[in-house]
């Protein structure tokens, strides 16, 4: 049990802990006795090299150890005495694991914060938005350039760095096809209706709507939050799959990479159907479909972890490595090499997406024992002779 916590506590210093594991960790800190806790701080001492910190990082850690410590010293002299309350001692244990927490939190921020300033590792990159229009003629939005544009009798208006408004200047309809290859990319359509795009996402759709229907089209992954309009039903095509609302928060995910679509249904309600079929289903708040081959089902997968790329994370629970690559692949814009990737491997990991890749890779190593390596803008698995038996 105790290397068990040992390396679970580990996996939290070096930031690649998996939400299970941290559960456990949590629920570890409120079992666990004061000389448990202390050889946890031990390990958190123990993993920072004192020529490595500066002054200013050093005197954080030194604070929260003496404040620790004195807690911890307090704790066994009332322990001894007989004359600790209960509550007041769950109090010197929950200071001791908040403890804990703070200086792994704080080696988190040095090593993967302010450990990495070199310029041979690939950060995502900034938000760019393109449009083509029917003629072909392209345009890019750019986050430090002007804040309108315009094309025919379409104009683009900035919101902030990652928004942008799309308005109809006349009544003739025109196709629209808007991307963005590399970072996420904010839309308010001219209904109202705003919708997120993720990284290498394509959206088609014709502005002004048509009186009667709004109809996009999405290759990538998008996510919609469409205004209430019962008269003009909002209709979103993905693939084989086809997602008809009234007014609605949901996600649809349609990667050529990933096989299938997934449909995450936030709020309202939406009607899903796969083309060429006469299958038809209706979701309900909280659930996912998968439409795919076979048809459409219902999938494990719940609503906020779909859209956790929403609010700047990768959040993975039981996914495959195939399909976190490809995201990584698609977010940083390297390519990567499958051809040696384990078919039957899956992982649990929640990180912010803003990191540099290499940091990134250097997490994906430890949550899934294998190596990972970054070489002239492509991701390769380095293998071993382990690995080659497996």
């Amino acid at each position: 049990m105790a290397k068990k916590i040992d390396n679970i506590y580990k996996s939290y210093l070096d930031g690649s802990i998996n939400r299970v594991d941290l559960d456990w960790l949590l629920h570890y800190f409120d079992q666990a006795s004061d000389e448990e806790l202390e050889h946890l701080t031990s390990l958190a001492w123990n993993d920072f090299e004192e020529d490595r910190i500066d002054q200013s990082f050093a005197s954080h850690i030194e604070l929260i150890k003496e404040r620790l410590v004195d807690s911890l010293n307090e704790s066994k002299n009332l322990n001894e005495s007989k004359k600790q309350p209960i509550r007041f001692r769950k109090q010197q244990k929950w200071w001791a694991a908040a403890s804990i927490l703070l200086v792994a939190g704080l080696a988190t921020w040095f090593y993967l914060g302010q450990g990495t300033n070199r310029s041979d590792v690939a950060a995502p990159s900034a938000a760019t938005l393109y449009v083509k229009d029917k003629y072909g003629k392209e345009i890019a939005i750019l986050p430090q350039t002007d804040s309108l544009w315009e094309m025919g009798d379409i104009s683009f208006s900035r919101v902030d760095s990652q928004t942008i408004k799309v308005i109809a200047l006349g009544k003739n309809p025109s196709l629209q096809t808007i991307y963005t290859p590399n970072s996420d990319f904010r839309l308010v359509l001219e209904d109202g209706t705003k919708i997120t795009m993720n990284a290498a996402s394509t959206l088609k759709f014709q502005v002004p709507f048509d009186p009667s229907k709004r109809e996009v089209s999405l290759e990538g992954e998008g996510y919609f939050e469409v205004a209430h309009d019962a008269q003009r039903p909002f209709t979103v095509t993905a693939g084989a799959a086809r997602v008809e609302v009234l007014g609605t928060v949901f996600n649809v995910r349609n990667y050529a990479s990933d096989g299938h679509v997934t449909t995450s249904l936030l709020s309202g309600r939406i009607a899903l159907s796969k083309s060429g079929t006469a299958e038809r289903i209706v979701l309900r708040p909280g659930e996912t479909a998968v439409t795919d081959q076979k048809g459409i089902h219902i999938e494990r997968l719940t609503p906020k972890q779909a859209v956790a790329w929403t609010a700047g994370y990768f959040d993975y629970r039981d996914q495959s490595l195939r399909v976190i690559l490809s995201d990584l692949s698609r977010w940083y814009g390297v390519d990567i090499d499958t051809t040696t990737l384990p078919s039957d491997q899956s992982i649990y990991m929640k990180v912010r997406k803003k990191i540099p890749l290499q940091e990134m890779l250097n997490l994906l190593n430890e949550a899934s024992g294998l190596d990972f390596q970054l070489n002239n803008k492509k991701i390769t698995l380095k293998t071993t002779n382990k690995n080659k038996n497996n």
